[in-house]
This record gives C-alpha cells, sequence and structure tokens, in this order.
C-alpha cells in the first residue's frame, strides 16, 4: 500500500534512484506512475496475501450449449 498526497494506491512498486514507480496489473489498463520517493509518495504497509474465487459458481443450466450435429 503506498499512500500519495492525494490518496492511496494498492500495487506493485519499485524503487530506483529516488523515484518510486507504481506498475499496476496488466489487466488494469492503467500506465506506471512516477513519483519523488519520498516527497510524493511513501511506501505505508504491504500486501501480504489475497482472498478471492479463481473460478465462478456455475449451475448446469448456464453452461454453453453443446455443438453436436
Amino acid at each position: 500500500m503506498t499512500e500519495l498526497r492525494d490518496g492511496y494506491v494498492c500495487s506493485w512498486c519499485e524503487i530506483d534512484r529516488g523515484r518510486l514507480m507504481v506498475i499496476p496489473h496488466a489487466h488494469a489498463h492503467r500506465e506506471v506512475r512516477i513519483f519523488d520517493y519520498p516527497a510524493e509518495a511513501e511506501i505505508v504497509g504491504r500486501v501480504t496475501g489475497v482472498a478471492m474465487k479463481i473460478v465462478g459458481d456455475r449451475s448446469p443450466e448456464t453452461k454453453a450449449p453443446s455443438r453436436e450435429k
């Protein structure tokens, strides 16, 4: 978790030569953001785990139709 001066962002980060690069997930369709570190951004925490469904629930009625001839 990174605190910006106007909010927060949760993303992969990399610090290089006094610059903090906030690297979004590829599916986020966002650009890499670069901040002066620590003047414009501060790392305030680390995500150590995520809980989410990998596969959604599908009942037999919602399956794709078969293509039998």
